[in-house]
């Protein structure tokens, strides 16, 4: 469980520093031209939600992480809930030409489903609802 947790924090870390960066460049005034916006404001707007969306996601798997890897059982939900839906974004990497990207994430998601139903953690959650 540790070494997953670790897999969803790194995993997590990646996503807040894109969130950063989507509100470095909303107050640069910068915008994705490949977003099509219905009014000139919009632009702002869809930076810093999709930043505050990522954040708060992101955010919770890093407290999830944490929280399993101090043997808690609230945390490995949203370690698990990460990982299943970093499967089709990887496929979506493949698909858009990012190769590398998208091995790195499909792989990293494996580990870390991999390591959350090990027998040994499969035991530990069973444990841990026991109580």
């Amino acid at each position: 469980m540790i070494y997953a947790g670790v897999i969803a924090i790194c995993q997590s870390l990646i996503g807040i520093v894109y969130a950063i960066i989507l509100i470095v460049r909303g107050f640069m005034g910068k915008s994705d031209p490949s977003i099509v916006y219905e009014s000139d404001n919009a632009n702002t707007a869809v930076g810093f939600g999709t930043a505050a969306f990522l954040l708060i996601v992101f955010g919770a798997v890093v407290a999830g992480a944490l929280l399993m890897m101090r043997g808690k059982r609230w945390g490995r939900g949203p370690v698990i809930m990460l990982e299943i839906l970093l499967l089709p974004i990887s496929y979506y990497m493949f698909a858009g030409g990012q190769a590398l990207a998208g091995a790195v994430c499909a792989i990293s998601a494996l580990a870390a489903l991999g390591l959350s139903f090990s027998p040994r953690a499969v035991e530990w959650a069973a444990a841990q609802y026991g109580r």
